[in-house]
């Protein structure tokens, strides 16, 4: 927001330093407000997907953060500051255990944690499901107890080491994996790290038992002949039952996979991913091969599996993470397809084994992170039952190097990150760095992207109210990430955010080398939304928005002989405009590319106006200077051509502005000696600019005779270079020549240069030798020429030069404004704002002001406005601090403390916006936003979202067919499983007393009485319920009987058919 500021002036001269453009600030406007988080904090571990209220909930860090469409999502916080291990979320509920075995229960509606809870013992397997009260919580010592979600208690129901009860020579036999039964609450596939059980909750006992047995001979999943002879029992690490319920699924560390059948117990056949009927002995049926890139002997342990159907249960597909070779050059899932399965009443045991030992096909699915896959999240279209895995329509990948992919299903192909909210697009992959950038608001709202992409796969929640904010400009992130992709988003600072979506640029895909590529350096245009990308090959790649004259057109591949061609002698600048995105209709287009020309440099430093013009700065000492109208090359800048033509002019400069200092800090000085000593000093910078042969001669005699009328003042001078005069610079031709002005900051401007009567756009750049070189920019007929104007010395390198309009406060860019300024003959007085590590300096001719830091460095800094009081210049120190000074006097008006964590090796890339918003790394990938003139209010005072619909409600669970149940099959009543799980004596919810304290005075008018009147109505429930079942047993009896009368009389008939057709 660069708005006028005269108000808040002094009366002074234009350009000097007796305006303050600070105003009244003080220190105690410093107080920082914590906005808003972007990112994981830590490592990821632990995902969960609700299809109702389509969430998505990841762990990471000691929290859990629940995301929705949009920008919608919630962060849940670990109290003791443990990591979630196991996370499950359905309707309003988020159920976290966590690495100190605790589980957490969070309520989604109200944002509050409900209740923890301490189990006795540690927790190894987790099991819920949408229609029950109760989560499972499988131990390490072997037994299952439960939680009752509803009543906030421990469940009475708990089951013991059935295992060691079943072979009492185990010692230590942990639980490994918990399923339920997808059409029967009753019934639980408890997977030990021996062998897997079914339990009936109904029946209390176990109905069938697992255990998987190599014989000697049988190859199993190795290929170490001494194993081979030996007879092997695997470890256990995952057991499940397929969508129809009639089949379990047991898989083993050694990458074995066994099928059983479900009802008996009977086993079926086992294989490894490319191999079928590895139990027998001899060679294994290979069913699938694919290329390995490293060793075959030995195997990854299966990660996660998942057992899915289409919306036919029974045409079905595992998908499974890990079970492959150690070493495969490919990293992704495996999907192993079965199809239809056969019907299990008409299908013998040969057709329904050779079902699951040839499979229809194996597919892989890569991840684009080229990292092994430790989990993965399905996402169903609809149905939250079958263990989250009915009919899925993609999968959210957690990779070994703490990347997430999401992947559409089944075709495994990319979803596009820009379709989800910008923290899941922070890790796919890693962002390694960031900027951010104001962008004009009516330019940013207009820039959303028409391409052909998916429906987003997490619409759900609200945006909570927030603050309407209509400045000028929205201030866009700028992510670069591993794979050379650049998003760009709306960080929006707590206010409501118009155009929420993000903006994909894939820098590499644009020049034919998708994630071959790096990112070194980005720059952007303010008010046309134009970026340029630097790589470490030395090009650049320019970006425009604007439409795509190729969507629909088939890709030709990158051209590298492009028909448009523009070139300084050293640097090319290429058209590129034919590698857009063909899919794309609308976006940030692809414009030129300026080669790697210039004896393979590499970048260090760009910059773009808002006019048209962009600056690159590489190693080697040369500036391209680039005019992005037309399309040309307007110049190549050799720095140190500049330099040592006038290093000796710096010297005069530097004598004439300490002795002007001098005459300054100077009342006693005799008039005469401070004019001898300015006319001294100025006689040496006009001889050192003139293009004489003499050049040295002169400047170094004038030099002599300007520094023995100083000396005679030199008591003086002392006290003139505390104010800030400038120190004395001993300049070495020969340490010149062996040195390289390399640029190591650049920005455009409009400016009046010294001496002149008129304003410029101007180039200013810092060097590696400490020094600030300015060059006009000026037009000739139909083009633009570089004139150099001045540089001044710095002892260090300058990283930061920020030009102010010392009229306004205003900052003094290049922006078409400014340009037409100029066409009417606008004069702007301005300054620059320089900033090395250890000192600041503001350049405002033929003064300056210094400030330097001994005990720290400063390590990034902004021109900071505070609205309706002033401007003000923020440095954030190496010590955590933010240090704020007065514009242009330097002084320190206070310091605030940046609020921890904030990762201290990254605090050099924090950026500070104009509006006193600061950005920082926070963690690994996390970027937290703060707001300077604040009134320290913490991040959980920040307006929340609404996560949970309590209109989507959570369908009826899938049940059993009427043959499974002719068959002899059934699964527990709701009541008698609540009954079972929590106990006779399970308390009243919530809800209920409630509605019981509504209902007034009742039978004992108190609160007791509502109990023991709920507990009656209860009681008779149940007492009906019992009648209701003995009628329904009798009715289905009769109706047994009933069928098996008709099947009789129709095979009846169809023998007395038969035997009349003989006759």
């Amino acid at each position: 927001m660069d708005r006028k500021m005269s108000t808040f002036f002094r009366p002074g001269r234009t350009g000097s330093f007796d305006v303050n453009l600070s105003g009244v600030i003080s220190a105690e406007d410093l107080m920082l407000d914590d906005v808003a988080r972007y990112g994981f904090p830590g490592p990821l571990a632990g995902l969960a997907y609700d299809p109702i209220q389509s969430l998505l909930a990841i762990g990471t860090g000691s929290q859990v953060l629940v995301i929705g469409s949009g920008r919608v999502h919630a962060r849940y916080n670990l109290v003791n500051q443990s990591s979630a291990k196991f996370i499950r979320m359905y309707d309003s509920r988020l159920v976290v255990v966590d690495t100190k075995n605790e589980l957490h229960l969070f309520d989604l509606a109200t944002h509050r944690e409900v209740t923890a809870w301490s189990p006795p013992g540690g927790v190894t397997a987790v099991l819920c499901d949408p229609a029950s009260d109760f989560v499972f919580l499988g131990l390490q010592n072997g037994e299952i107890v439960a939680f009752d979600l509803d009543r906030e208690i421990a469940a009475p129901f708990k089951i013991p080491n059935l295992w060691i009860e079943k072979n009492p020579r185990s010692k230590s036999v942990p639980i490994v994996s918990l399923a339920v039964h997808p059409k029967d609450l009753g019934t639980i596939l408890i997977g030990y790290l021996e062998g897997a059980m079914i339990y009936s909750i109904k029946q209390s006992q176990v109905t069938a038992t697992f255990l998987f047995e190599l014989k000697p001979g049988a190859i199993g999943a190795d290929t170490d002949p001494n194993r081979i002879k030996t007879s092997r029992k695997p470890m256990l690490s995952n057991a499940l039952f397929n969508p129809a319920g009639n089949t379990i699924l047991t898989t083993y560390e050694d990458g074995c996979m066994a099928f059983w059948n479900a009802s008996d117990g009977r086993f079926l056949t086992a294989r490894t991913l490319q191999s079928g009927d590895v139990h027998l002995p001899g060679p294994p049926m290979s069913s699938f091969s694919r290329p390995s890139g490293g060793m075959s002997s030995m195997r990854e342990p299966f990660f996660r599996i998942a057992w899915c159907c289409t919306s036919n249960t029974d045409d079905t597909s595992l998908v499974i993470a890990g079970g492959n070779s150690i070493g495969e050059s490919v990293k992704g899932l495996t999907v192993m397809e079965f199809g239809n399965a056969p019907n299990t009443l008409t299908s013998s045991w040969k057709q329904i084994t050779e079902h699951f030992a040839s499979p229809k096909r194996l597919r892989f699915l890569p991840v684009p992170q080229h990292a092994d896959v430790v989990d993965f999240c399905l996402i169903p279209r609809t149905s939250p039952y079958y263990a989250s895995s009915h009919d899925p329509i993609g999968a959210v990948v957690l990779c070994s190097n703490g990347d997430i992919s999401t992947l559409r299903y089944p075709d495994g192909s990319p979803f596009p990150p820009g379709n989800m909210h910008v923290t899941l697009g922070m890790i796919q992959p890693r962002a390694i760095s960031m900027t951010i950038a104001p962008v004009a608001r009516e330019r940013w709202i207009t820039m959303k992207v028409l391409k052909d992409t998916p429906e987003p796969y997490f619409k759900g929640g609200m945006p909570g109210k927030r603050i309407v904010r209509r400045g000028p400009d929205r201030n866009i992130v700028y992510t670069i990430h591993k794979d050379a992709t650049v998003r760009l988003w709306d960080a929006g600072f707590g206010d409501e955010i118009e155009n929420p979506n993000t903006i994909d640029v894939d820098v590499g895909a644009t020049i034919g080398k998708p994630g071959a590529v790096k990112i070194v350096d980005l720059a952007s245009s303010q008010f046309t939304g134009e970026m340029a990308a630097s790589l470490e090959s030395g090009e650049v790649v320019f970006y425009r928005w604007g439409s795509n004259q190729g969507y629909h057109r088939q890709s030709g591949g990158f051209d590298a002989l492009s028909n448009r061609f523009s070139s300084s002698g050293i640097a090319n600048l290429r058209d590129i405009s034919s590698q857009a995105d063909p899919s794309m209709k609308e976006g940030l287009l692809p414009m030129y590319l300026l080669d790697a020309a210039i004896g393979q440099a590499a970048i260090r430093c760009s910059c773009f106006s808002d006019i048209g013009f962009a600056a690159v700065g590489y190693d080697n000492g040369n500036v391209v200077v680039i005019d992005l109208k037309n399309g040309t090359v307007i110049d190549t800048l050799v720095l140190m051509n500049y330099t040592k033509e006038d290093a000796l002019s710096a010297i005069g400069n530097m004598a004439m502005a300490t002795a002007k200092f001098t005459a300054k800090a100077t009342i006693k000085a005799t008039t005469a000696t401070a004019k001898i000593t300015v006319g001294t000093a100025k006689a040496t910078a006009a001889a050192a600019r003139r293009p004489t042969a003499g050049l040295s001669a002169i400047a170094e005699g004038v030099k002599r005779g300007a520094e023995k009328s100083i000396s005679s003042v030199s008591a003086l001078s002392r006290a003139g270079s505390q104010i800030g005069a400038p120190r004395k610079i001993s300049i070495d031709q020969k340490d010149m020549d062996k040195e390289t002005e390399i640029p190591t900051t650049m920005s455009f401007a409009v400016m009046t240069v010294e001496g002149d009567e008129y304003s410029s756009v101007c180039l200013n750049i810092g060097t590696s030798m400490g020094n600030v070189i300015t060059f006009k920019i000026l037009p000739e007929g139909s083009r633009h020429v570089i004139q150099f104007a001045d540089f001044h010395p710095f002892e260090k390198p300058p990283y930061l030069i920020i030009p102010i309009n010392a009229d306004t406060g205003a900052h003094a860019y290049a922006t078409p404004q400014a340009m037409a300024g100029l066409r009417q003959g606008q004069f702007v007085s301005g300054f620059l704002v320089c900033l090395t590590k250890s000192q600041v300096k503001i350049i405002n001719v033929p003064e300056y002001k210094a400030k330097s830091w001994d005990d720290y460095n400063c390590l990034s800094a902004s021109v900071v406005e505070m609205e309706d009081k002033g401007i003000v210049l923020a440095c954030v120190m190496s010590t955590g601090k933010v240090k704020v000074y007065s514009l242009p006097a330097l002084k320190d008006l206070g310091s605030a403390e940046l609020p921890k964590p904030y990762d201290d090796s990254r605090l050099a890339d924090c950026h500070i916006t104009r509006e006193g918003y600061i950005i920082l790394w926070t963690g690994t990938t996390e970027i937290g936003i703060f707001y300077l003139w604040g009134k320290g209010k913490p991040l959980s005072s920040m307006p929340k979202d609404i996560l949970y619909n309590p209109n989507c409600s959570i369908p009826s669970r899938p049940t059993i067919t009427g043959l499974q149940w002719i068959k002899g099959g059934g699964s527990i009543p709701i009541e008698e499983y609540e009954l079972a799980i929590g106990g006779p004596n399970r308390p009243m919810s919530k809800k209920q007393m409630e509605e019981a304290a509504q209902g007034g005075g009742g039978k004992g008018g108190s609160v007791f009485g509502n109990l023991t009147a709920g507990f009656n109505a209860r009681t008779q429930n149940l007492q009906n319920f019992q009648d209701n079942m003995q009628n329904l047993e009798n009715t289905s009896s009769e109706f047994a009987k009933a069928t098996n009368k008709f099947i009789a009389q129709q095979k009846k008939n169809a023998i007395l058919g038969g035997g009349k057709n003989l006759f």
